[in-house]
């Protein structure tokens, strides 16, 4: 402030100066040169050369001309000419027109034409040139002395205005930021200070203290809220948990400190699925393994908070009672009804007798052998499904998806007119349990063929799903599966209706889906009645190993 106000006080100052200057000396050139025109009118054009003669005004230059132009006397300063007169044309252009003409130009330079009159006619003109006399310049010189006073007081006065502006303004400032630090801790009930006035600032601060009331409100709904809900989530019997990228857990309930280490991270058998939910968009899984207890899962990205909600049960009660009183003793007493019915009425009807003719012994000997090797399957695949249903887990590692599937193929032979095509990507490493990848592709080759009625294709494919995924697909040409019927074919000693072939037991699909689920997978269907199914298998990608296992 103080260097614009010296700034505009010098410009002021000198622009006055200056205009004062030329006015003056303006004033002074044509006051002279009126009186020597009035001198040369009475005396004559002649006599103006004696009088010119007797100029001795330092820096005033004259010049008398006839009617013509033609200069008839001059008193000319060393170094100067009428030719070199600025407006010099203009002004004598002005004064034989009868018209007094008066320049001023820079540095109180003046330049003054005015016509001869003698008794009433232009006898000539008279055209002077006179640069700023000597009591001007005494009179500029005590100019710039006040102008250099006017500006110290200038600067002086600016100093003292814009200091105490200042520092009215950095104390209401400083003391807003006190009151918005105040906010920033979370302390809301105090009210703002400086709010009073009619300035910008005041403005400011009547901002800044309705922001304050409406978050104290805010705040004030939110811990209600907060507490509710607190107390609901604690009422839960289901685990609730919000998990971050790493494992941290943000949020969580009572029934969630089973699954939280001493670190604040989830448990280490449950981020596996969090990732892949945060990958997916949502997941769901019914039977993870967690030490000696059996939870189900479901989880479900939070793209805006960067973590994970995941929802995770108990159930290990629930799927000891499902397997051990309904599904697992009457569904095997239900399939083993008929074969059983079948032994007692072929012995009986041996015992009758049939035993001593031939051919009634080998039929029903047939049968008993039939029956038999129905009971036995069905015991085995029994055994199999206790034994993935109790959770019993097989080996993990990386395994090569290529060499297990050729496994498959050679191990179920094609019936007549079936063809086997396979479309493999090189190096496909996924990590589960070979023995059960195995036996989860032969079942479903297995049950490929049974509803691929000749002439047929039935092919493998493995590939790359996503970078954390290896993707196994099993199609055929088949029979298809009803739309209705989708949704179950993986239920246990479900056999469908015509769709699906009724021969079996209902229980390979079911097997081959808790074996997936043990190696951490995932299984599916998509078909469509008369045009083929395609079962698909999804595993978790491993690198692959330098000497490929199967």
């Amino acid at each position: 402030m103080a260097l614009i106000a010296a700034g505009f006080s010098y410009l002021l100052i000198t622009g006055s100066n200056e205009e004062v200057v030329r006015e003056r000396a303006a004033d002074v050139t044509a006051g002279r040169t009126v009186r020597l025109a009035d001198r040369f009118g009475n005396q004559g054009l002649v006599a103006s050369k004696r009088t010119l003669a007797s100029v001795e005004e330092e820096g005033y230059s004259a010049w008398v001309l006839d009617r013509q132009g033609r200069t008839v006397a001059a008193h000319e300063e060393p170094g100067i000419e009428l030719a070199d007169v600025p407006h010099g044309r203009e002004a004598i252009s002005s004064a034989l027109n009868g018209e007094r003409a008066l320049y001023r130009l820079p540095d109180a330079v003046t330049v003054f034409a005015t016509p001869l009159i003698h008794e009433g006619r232009l006898r000539g003109i008279l055209l002077a040139r006179a640069e700023r006399p000597e009591q001007i310049s005494r009179e500029l010189d005590e100019l710039r002395g006040d102008r250099i006073t006017a500006t110290a007081i200038a600067v002086g006065v600016a100093v003292l205005i814009g200091f105490l502006i200042a520092t009215a303004i950095t104390v209401r400032v400083k003391r807003l930021a006190g009151s918005a630090a105040r906010i920033t801790e979370g302390r809301l009930d105090e009210p703002l200070e400086g709010t009073g006035g009619r300035d910008e600032i005041t403005d400011l601060g009547v901002a800044l203290e309705t922001m304050r009331i409406a978050l104290r409100e805010t705040f004030g709904a939110l811990s209600s809220e907060r507490d509710r809900l607190s107390a609901i989530f604690d009422a839960l019997d289901d685990a609730v948990m919000v998990v971050a990228p790493e494992g941290e857990v943000r949020f969580s309930n009572l029934a969630a400190e089973p699954l939280i280490g001493p670190d604040g991270r989830a448990n280490g058998q449950l981020r596996p699925w969090l990732r892949r939910a945060a990958q997916r968009g949502a997941i769901e899984h019914d039977g993870l393994r967690v030490g000696e207890r059996v939870y189900a899962i479901g989880a479900r990205d939070l793209p805006v908070e960067d973590a994970v909600l995941a929802v995770v049960r108990d159930r290990t009660e629930a799927r000891k009672r499902e397997v051990a009183e309904r599904e697992f003793i009457s569904n095997a007493a239900h399939e083993l009804r008929n074969p059983i019915a079948g032994i007692s009425g072929a012995i009986e009807v041996l015992r009758a007798g049939a035993k001593d003719d031939p051919q009634a012994r080998e039929h029903f000997l047939a049968r008993l052998s039939d029956d038999v090797q129905r009971v036995s399957r069905l015991t085995d695949s029994l055994l199999v499904l206790a034994r993935v249903e109790a959770g019993v887990e097989g080996t993990s590692e990386a395994l090569d998806v290529r060499i297990t599937i050729e496994e498959a193929a050679q191990a179920v032979s094609p019936p007549e007119g079936i063809e086997v095509k396979q479309e493999l990507e090189p190096e496909v490493a996924a990590q589960g349990d070979p023995a059960l990848l195995r036996q989860v592709l032969i079942g479903l080759l297995t049950n490929a063929f049974k509803n691929t009625p000749p002439p047929g294709v039935v092919t493998l494919r493995a590939r790359h799903g996503t970078d954390t995924e290896v993707l196994i697909e099993i199609s055929d040409t088949g029979i298809g599966i009803a739309a209705e019927e989708v949704d179950r074919v993986f239920e246990r000693f479900y056999r469908g209706s015509g769709a699906l072939t009724k021969e079996g037991f209902g229980l390979g699909l079911s097997i081959a889906k808790r074996m997936v689920d043990v190696m951490g997978g995932e299984i599916g269907v998509e078909s469509r009645l008369g045009a083929g199914t395609t079962f698909w298998v999804r595993l978790p990608a491993a690198e692959p190993a330098a000497t490929p296992v199967a």
